[in-house]
C-alpha cells in the first residue's frame, strides 16, 4: 500500500470514528433535534482526532514546500500537497461538525464547551468559596478562643485595660510628656495597695498569729505559725516603706520634675481607675448593695456589673474615637479597639447582660408590689429575713425580694412558704 493510499485510509478511518462519536448529520433543524441527547454529555470530548489531522496536514505541507523548488520532484510535490490539503480540509470539516454537534438546542448562541468552561469556573469558584469559609471559620474560632483565654486572666485584663486607657489619655491630653501614663498607673497601683491593706486590717476579725493543727485542736502548728508571722510582718513593713516613699516623693518633689499632669487628665484617669480596680469596685458595690435602692429591686448583684462595664465601654469608646479624629497613634487605637472596646463589650454581653435579661424574663410573670402594699405588709423577706423596700408578689400573694425569688425559682418553681406551684400559675396567666 502506497503512501497516498495509507493517508487516504487514515483520513477515512478518522472520519468514521468522528461520525460515530459525534453522530454527524446534515445541519438542518431535524438534525439539530436529533442531536438533542448530546446536551446531556457533561464532559467535553478530547480534541485528539482534530490535533492528529492537523498535525498530519502540517507535516505534509512542510514536506511539500521544499519539493516544489526541484523540477524533477514537482509531480510528487503536487501529490503530497493534494494529500495535505485533503487532510487539512478533513480536519476543518470534522472540527466544524463537532462544534455543531455540541451546540445546545436550548441556547442557540451557546456551545457546550463554553457551558462546560462556565460550569468548571463556577465549580472552581465554589471550591475557593468553601475553602475561604473553612479558613475564615478556623480563624474566627481561634480568635474567639484567644478572647476567652484573655478574659479568664482577670488581673492581667484589668492591668492592660488601665495601661491602654492611660496611654490614650496621654496622647490626647499630654502629648509632649512621655511615659506619663506609666507613672500615673504606678502611683495609682501603690495607692490601691495601701487602701487594700488598710481595708484588710479594718475587716479582720481574727488577730491570732498562730495556726492550729486542726480547728478543734489547741495544738499549734510551728511551721505554719512561723510562716504566717513572717508574711504578716512582711506586708506591714512593705506598707510602711511604701507610705514613707510616697511622702518623700511628694514632699521633696524631686521625682515629679518631669511629670506634671493636667487636672483633666488626672480626673479622667482617677475615675477610670476607680471603676476598674477590684478593691474600689468591691467597696462601691457593697455600698450600693447596702443602700437597697428601689430602682434595682434587690438585683444589685446583677445591675452593678452591667453599669460598671458599660461605663468602661463608653469611656474607652469615646476617647478612642477622639484619638482617631485627632491623629493619634494607629497602634494605640488598634490596641484600645481590641482590649478596651471589643473584649469589654463581649465580657459585658456574655457574662452580665445575658444573665440580667434571663433574670428579668423570669421575674416578668410576677408583678411588682406598690409602695403602699410593701408598707402595709411591713414584714421581712421570708428567704433572706431582711426588711423589704421593694418586692415581687407571687400568685399566692406572698412577698419576696426580686433577687430572693429569682434564686428560689432556680431550684424549684414552688412558693418557698406555701409550696404553691408557680409554674402552673404562670402558664395559665400567659395562656
Amino acid at each position: 500500500m502506497g503512501l497516498s493510499h495509507r493517508i487516504a485510509f487514515r483520513i477515512y478511518a478518522a472520519a468514521c470514528r468522528a461520525q460515530r462519536r459525534s453522530a454527524l448529520l446534515p445541519l438542518n433543524p431535524a438534525a439539530l433535534a436529533f442531536l438533542k441527547p448530546l446536551r446531556h454529555t457533561h464532559h467535553h470530548q478530547p480534541p485528539t482526532l482534530r490535533l492528529l489531522l492537523l498535525g498530519v496536514a502540517l507535516v505534509l505541507l512542510l514536506l511539500a514546500v521544499p519539493l516544489t523548488t526541484r523540477p524533477h520532484l514537482q509531480e510528487g510535490a503536487k501529490q503530497v500537497c493534494g494529500a495535505g490539503g485533503a487532510a487539512l480540509l478533513t480536519a476543518c470539516v470534522v472540527w466544524l461538525y463537532n462544534i455543531y454537534a455540541t451546540m445546545d438546542d436550548q441556547h442557540p448562541g451557546g456551545w457546550r464547551w463554553q457551558r462546560e468552561e462556565r460550569d468548571g469556573a463556577t465549580r472552581e469558584n465554589e471550591g475557593w468559596k468553601q475553602l475561604g469559609k473553612r479558613v475564615l471559620l478556623k480563624v474566627t474560632r481561634r480568635y474567639l478562643a484567644l478572647e476567652v483565654a484573655y478574659l479568664k486572666m482577670k488581673n492581667l485584663t484589668i492591668l492592660v485595660n488601665q495601661l491602654v486607657f492611660f496611654c490614650v489619655c496621654e496622647r490626647l491630653l499630654m502629648g509632649q510628656q512621655k511615659l506619663a501614663s506609666l507613672y500615673t498607673l504606678i502611683f495609682f497601683d501603690v495607692v490601691a495597695y495601701c487602701v487594700s491593706y488598710i481595708k484588710e486590717l479594718v475587716e479582720r476579725e481574727d488577730w491570732t498569729m498562730y495556726v492550729n493543727i486542726a480547728r478543734t485542736s489547741n495544738v499549734r502548728h510551728l511551721a505554719m505559725s512561723t510562716t504566717k508571722i513572717a508574711l504578716e510582718w512582711t506586708k506591714a513593713v512593705t506598707f510602711i516603706i511604701t507610705v514613707v516613699f510616697m511622702l518623700l516623693v511628694f514632699g521633696l518633689e524631686e521625682g515629679l520634675k518631669d511629670y506634671s499632669p493636667t487636672p483633666l487628665y488626672l480626673s479622667i484617669t482617677v475615675v477610670y481607675f476607680t471603676l476598674t480596680e477590684k478593691v474600689f469596685t468591691d467597696m462601691i458595690g457593697n455600698w450600693i448593695d447596702n443602700r437597697k435602692l428601689r430602682v434595682f429591686e434587690s438585683l444589685e448583684s446583677l445591675y452593678w456589673p452591667v453599669l460598671l462595664l458599660t461605663s468602661h465601654f463608653l469611656m474607652s469608646s469615646l476617647l478612642t474615637f477622639l484619638c482617631i479624629f485627632t491623629g493619634g497613634s494607629f497602634r494605640i487605637v488598634l490596641l484600645s479597639s481590641f482590649t478596651n472596646i471589643r473584649v469589654k463589650y463581649r465580657e459585658l454581653r456574655d457574662n452580665y447582660l445575658v444573665p440580667l435579661r434571663l433574670a428579668l424574663a423570669t421575674l416578668s410573670t410576677y408583678r411588682v408590689a406598690t409602695q403602699s402594699e410593701v408598707q402595709q405588709h411591713d414584714d421581712v423577706c421570708a428567704v433572706c429575713l431582711t426588711p423589704m423596700t421593694s418586692a415581687r408578689v407571687t400568685p399566692c400573694q406572698h412577698f419576696f425580694h426580686a433577687d430572693c425569688l429569682r434564686r428560689c425559682l432556680k431550684e424549684s418553681y414552688k412558693c418557698p412558704i406555701c409550696q404553691y406551684n408557680l409554674s402552673q400559675a404562670a402558664s395559665v396567666r400567659t395562656s
